[in-house]
């Protein structure tokens, strides 16, 4: 029997409600998604043609009375196309599910049909709470970990090279020109040939080098995660949009489909999250 629409003041007495809260309820706190989780493989497909409301087809059309196995008897009510509960609601006692989380999970199921993928994103951002992260934080230069299984006691990745030093003849010559001695009162050179803690060497044509080091650096988050992120929140995006076609519609008992509230992209629009 089809449910009526609810109209008029039945309207108004119902919860307003946006999506993202209404698919949280259902998932997170009604657990609406594991409301088949221990069935049988026969007793899904019974359950499963119950929700859709027609008699699933199968080797279970012939005539005959109920079998001893539990399985026979759920797919026998699959095939009675309807639900068969003992008489109702036992009074004092609530009910498993809600019915209108059971009709967001169906209208969620029918939302994606064959896109898994899709559907489990929406269902495990749902049992999570709140949006897909996709505010990172400002990006900022930070030391590259060192992840080499050889990496000297060293936590952070450090780069040498040689680099050329100038020959001390231009070094004094500097010296001289900004009008500081070369000479100390003793007559010996201000300035040593090579620095102490430093390595030096002296090439073919004279020159001479020193090695220098820094630790490498790299910006965090990186563009990579910074797009992920973003992509990931635009298919969560996507997948509540589906739903909110699925769903704005719905006769629920209790909660009235306000609508869905969250930013398509709300890195170009300023929202937070």
């Amino acid at each position: 029997m089809a449910v009526p629409t609810p109209t008029g003041a039945a309207v108004r007495l119902r919860r307003a409600i946006d999506l993202e809260d209404l698919v949280v309820w259902t998932i997170r706190t009604q657990k609406a998604d594991r409301d088949r989780v221990s069935l049988h493989a026969v007793e899904m497909a019974a359950a499963v043609a119950i929700r859709r409301g027609h008699r699933p087809t199968g080797g279970f059309d012939s005539p005959g009375g109920w079998g001893v196995d539990s399985c026979v008897r759920v797919a026998e009510i699959g095939l009675a196309g309807t639900r068969v509960d003992g008489g109702g609601q036992i009074r004092g006692v609530a009910p498993r599910l809600h019915p209108d989380a059971e009709a967001v999970m169906v209208a969620i199921d029918r939302a994606f049909g064959h896109l898994k993928g899709w559907r489990r994103l929406v269902l495990d951002q749902a049992r999570e709470g709140g949006r897909p992260c996709w505010d990172l934080g400002g990006q900022r230069f930070v030391p590259v970990r060192n992840t080499a299984p050889q990496g000297g006691g060293r936590r952070h990745v450090v780069v040498s090279e040689w680099e050329t030093v100038p020959p001390l003849s231009a070094v004094a010559r500097r010296m001289i020109a900004r009008g500081v001695g070369i000479l100390d009162s003793r007559g010996r050179r201000k300035f040593q040939q090579a620095e102490p803690g430093f390595t030096y060497r002296t090439l073919d044509d004279g020159s001479r080098q020193v090695v220098v080091r820094w630790s490498a650096v790299e910006l965090s988050p990186s563009n990579a995660e910074i797009r992920e992120a973003r992509e990931d929140y635009a298919a969560w995006h996507a997948g509540m949009m589906r739903v909110l076609g699925a769903v704005v519609d719905l006769p629920l008992r209790d909660y009235r489909v306000t609508g869905f509230a969250a930013p398509a992209t709300p890195w170009l629009s300023g929202w937070d999250t």
